[in-house]
């Protein structure tokens, strides 16, 4: 049956602009040979029923709704390249195609010929497409905690019939997502107008960057502090940003960041916990790494103190891989409203290896779209004793991987 889009999920769809295409893109690196694309949408046509709007399209008029795609197709969405030049560039390249509205809202690629023997699959998906209740990420259901082979048949799926009231007049809305939501807004008052304020419909470009580190050497280095690993993973980051402004020519600054936290809700969404914003005032002009730490380290505990915050080991357990789920619904907490220039979003994932059918999972980069305000977003993901930072910025991050390095190596020489 149709599924009317909520509010939040109609502020998300209207930053979906063509001139800046908004979406999450979850990098998988895998070891081994590239798999056929028949093989690998076998494996998506057997668990896409338990992530639902991931078949459903958009049609309606006004505040439209989900419905299932009569014509979908798990070959229409997935999609087979041969790596040329740098992986980052062709990741930047994803994010500047806008995804088909006329059909669900993710597509999927298969990117062969990585050093290794390696290859990578890219998904991309709308934030909208995700609750982290009722509906998850896709990729939340491929990966196990075994190799499994990918074999039998996909179950037989029956696309429901029925269609929202103004089916008629699909095209304009599903073209022109803000007008649809503008029109809408005009009658519901302050949530949508506040959440429509920060909508950018200008061109913006996007550059990608990408670093991986031992988790051993973040937990060193906040044991050697006192401080969590997410305090560290913080100033990392900030030490990133700072160089990513001293780069770019401008002034330094403390930036505002949008830096979602877990909080507990007693079990009742599909992650066991609901994601919260945090607005932090990121402390970029503090001269040394000791300072930064410091300032990050009394800005988290605040929160620490006030709200039931889920401990990492908790995210951990909960069922299936839900990084791509957690990351998706944390990059959606932009339709808060509060202007910021930077989003970070750090998710632990398991601790041991998962597998996409009979092949190891190396490394998921989460790679969050700027959107409104933001000048740098930055996805953090760990898996099986490593940790991803995914970087999209608006300016080239050509030092993004050696400051953060820097920053790490600092603190733990100085915590010795």
């Amino acid at each position: 049956m149709a599924d009317a889009v909520s509010m939040n999920e109609a502020l998300l769809l209207a930053r979906d602009q063509p001139a800046q295409p908004w979406h999450q893109l979850s990098v998988l690196i895998v070891d081994g040979p590239a798999p056929a694309a028949e093989q690998l949408g076998l494996l998506i046509e057997q668990r896409i029923a338990y992530s639902p709007r991931f078949r459903q399209k958009l049609a309606g008029t006004g505040l439209q709704s989900w419905v299932d795609d009569r014509g979908f197709r798990v070959s229409g969405h997935l999609m087979t390249q041969r790596a040329a030049g740098r992986l980052e560039d062709r990741l930047a390249a994803l994010l500047a195609e806008p995804l088909e509205r006329l059909h669900p809202l993710w597509d999927a690629t298969i990117i062969d010929g990585l050093p290794g023997p390696r290859w990578a699959l890219a998904v991309r998906a709308h934030p909208g497409l995700v609750d982290g209740g009722d509906h998850v990420h896709l990729l939340h259901e491929l990966l196990d905690e075994q190799p499994t082979l990918i074999e039998g048949d996909a179950p037989r799926w029956e696309p429901a019939v029925d269609e929202p009231r103004g089916f008629g007049s699909l095209l304009r809305n599903v073209t022109d997502p803000l007008q649809s939501l503008r029109e809408a807004a005009a009658g519901l008052g302050g949530l949508a107008e506040q959440g429509l304020r920060q909508v950018s419909t200008e061109t913006t470009p996007r550059h990608v960057a990408a670093v991986e580190f031992d988790l051993a050497d973040l937990e060193r280095a906040a044991h050697a502090h006192g401080v969590r690993v997410h305090d560290i993973v913080v100033a990392m980051v900030t030490a990133a940003v700072r160089g990513a402004q001293l780069d770019a020519g401008t002034d330094l600054h403390d930036p505002v960041a949008l830096v979602p936290l877990a909080v507990d809700d007693d079990g009742a969404s599909a992650m066991g916990c609901l994601v919260a914003p945090q607005f932090v005032s990121l402390p970029v002009t503090a001269t040394t790494a000791a300072e930064r730490l410091a300032a990050i380290a009394t800005l988290t505990q605040a929160r620490v103190d006030s709200e039931r915050l889920v401990e990492a080991r908790e995210l951990v357990e909960v069922a299936g891989f839900a990084p791509p789920t957690m990351h998706a619904v944390a990059t959606g907490l932009v339709t808060t409203g509060r202007p910021h220039e930077v989003l970070l979003v750090n998710v632990p994932g398991p601790a041991s290896a998962r597998w996409l059918g009979e092949q190891r999972v190396r490394a998921l980069h989460a790679f969050e779209s700027t959107v409104d305000d933001q000048v740098i977003s930055v996805g953090v993901t760990s898996l099986d004793g490593r940790v991803s930072f995914a970087a999209t910025a608006t300016t080239p991050l050509p030092s993004f991987a050696r400051n953060a390095a820097d920053e790490l190596g600092v603190l733990n020489r100085a915590g010795k």
